[in-house]
């Protein structure tokens, strides 16, 4: 099972286990345009408010994205994860295809165990970003696609064929299975491509089963170009979970995410005994009066 550690601990997640809640809104995409702002003139104080009042919502971790033409990702990418981690003291990810970038805020986080994601097939992606990880003993998303086609897979084979190349990869630099989390691929449910739901649920559970690794899914493409589209993304969220979910990067404003996580949790059994449901519950409405 990956472990990640930070200021707070350390946190393992995988099958049996809760749920882990993955904060993907201290990024520069679709935020406010302040945020652009502030990551240029060198700051990242809204970045950190972001991760602020997504932990308050029950967010395990926060990943974070500079990612812009016109940000200087080697300086503001340590920066913002440092930052976001000195405040809440939680995990840390880190979403970049710049090795250098990568470096700095891995060596600017230690001694923790950070996230890195998403690593796909493509030709030099793996190359480049692969010993940086391994340097650093980092948790790593692999996205399956790219080896054999640049197209996202539309068939459960087709994803685990993509996945079984990312773990010879990763095995080929040093990485352990268990430090890989294979990314099932969650795709917009607008673009009405038929099955496609169905293949990222049996894509799961494959993962699981047939190559053993920890799952992750980016429930914030569920539903993208719709109205309301925190609704699908909850509707997928739930749907995904009891067929190996472990992981799902998240918008933790979606109304009524956590109580329902937490109530999945309980009825698949990653929560056996209801505790952090109840935990949750008491913690938002008081003791239970007998």
């Amino acid at each position: 099972m990956p472990t990640l550690t930070s200021r707070n601990g350390s946190l393992t997640y995988g099958a049996g286990y809760p749920t882990l809640l993955i904060n993907d809104q201290p990024r520069i995409m679709d935020q406010d345009p302040r945020v652009k702002d502030e990551l240029m003139a060198g700051r990242v104080d809204l970045l950190v408010e972001i991760a602020r009042r997504g932990a308050a919502l029950g967010a395990d971790m926060a990943a974070v994205l500079v990612t812009d033409v016109d940000v200087d990702e080697v300086e503001m990418l340590p920066r913002a994860a440092v930052a976001i981690h000195n405040a809440l003291g939680c995990p840390i990810g880190l979403d970049t295809r710049n090795p250098e970038a990568l470096a700095a805020a891995l060596e600017a986080m230690r001694p923790y165990r950070c996230f890195v994601s998403s690593v796909s097939g493509e030709p030099g992606v793996m190359e480049a970003m692969l010993p940086v990880v391994k340097r650093y003993n980092a948790v790593v998303a692999g996205m399956p696609m790219g080896r054999y086609s640049h197209l996202v897979p539309m068939s459960v084979e087709g994803r685990l064929a993509e996945a079984r190349y990312i773990l010879e990869v990763c095995a080929g630099y040093g990485i352990r299975r268990e430090d890989v989390v294979m990314d099932g691929i969650c795709m917009a449910a607008s673009t009405l491509v038929a099955g496609a739901f169905r293949i990222t649920l049996e894509t799961l559970a494959a993962f699981h089963s047939q190559l053993g690794c920890a799952t992750l899914l980016g429930i914030g493409n569920a539903g993208h170009g719709m109205p309301d589209p925190t609704r699908i993304d909850l509707a997928f969220l739930l749907g995904a979970m009891p067929w190996g979910l472990d992981s799902a990067l998240v918008d933790p404003r979606t109304v009524a995410l956590l109580e329902s996580v937490r109530g999945m949790d309980f009825l698949t059994e990653r929560d056996p005994t209801g505790k952090r449901y109840l935990q949750h519950w008491r913690a938002k409405n008081g003791k239970i009066r007998v």
